[in-house]
């Protein structure tokens, strides 16, 4: 590790994971979402700060008291939802005919998030929310084509963020610019997963293209 740490910015957005969790908060799954399956687009995350409580004296601000941190809030939007993220993360059920059910009593587990993108020396950098869960989705969009002709819906999931109980971690942040590798990160962000995660990467141009001509989408938001 290097004695000054880099600063870290970042642009694009590759791939994310999901860690299904257990009672115990050990990962037991991962699901990806990355350019072979579903596609990202955007990742928002907000709500993260603790609300400030200052107490006045004297006629001055004489005390503020530690704000902590909030209940966190994601969104993640994808071109199209893969079958293990409706299943898995959202609770759907599929029936023999490939019907996607979602039920009354439909159940989500917490997940531990890894969002990566690059830094802007074109290295990978990860976001980390350590314990969350995505509600079903509130609805869907059709919208008839027009002169452009038709564009896709990009479907988006939302969820809110708790702090882990193990560590107390609510979110992490790294880069492969300070020497840290993927399997590094998830070791903190995924406890218990005895699974590799795919570390290859991905290099984009100074107006974010991949290098062999396609165009990835913007928008990994720490």
């Amino acid at each position: 590790m290097a004695d000054k740490l880099k600063a870290i910015g970042s642009m694009g957005f590759r791939r994310v994971f999901l860690g299904i969790m257990d009672d115990q908060e050990n990962v037991v799954k991962v699901v990806t979402v990355d350019e072979n399956s579903g596609g990202t687009i955007e990742l928002k995350t907000s709500g993260f700060s603790g609300q400030l409580n200052v107490e006045y004296a004297s006629n001055i601000a004489y005390f503020v008291s530690d704000a902590g941190t909030g209940t966190g809030k994601i969104e993640l939007s994808m071109m199209e939802i893969p079958s293990e993220v409706s299943t898995d993360i959202l609770g759907d059920t599929v029936n023999e005919d490939g019907v996607y059910m979602t039920t009354s009593d439909v159940k989500q587990p917490y997940v531990a998030i890894i969002a990566e993108a690059q830094d802007l020396n074109q290295n990978p950098m990860w976001i980390g929310i350590a314990k969350a869960k995505f509600a079903t989705t509130d609805g869907n969009d059709f919208k008839t084509a027009e002169d452009k002709g038709m564009t896709p819906e990009k479907p988006s999931i939302t969820g809110s963020a708790i702090t882990r109980r193990l560590g107390k971690l609510v979110k992490t942040k790294a880069s492969n610019s300070n020497g840290t590798t993927l399997a590094q990160f998830a070791k903190v962000m995924f406890p218990g997963f005895t699974g590799d995660l795919d570390d290859s990467t991905q290099t984009l141009d100074k107006e974010g293209h991949k290098t062999d001509g396609s165009t990835t989408s913007e928008g990994a938001t720490a």
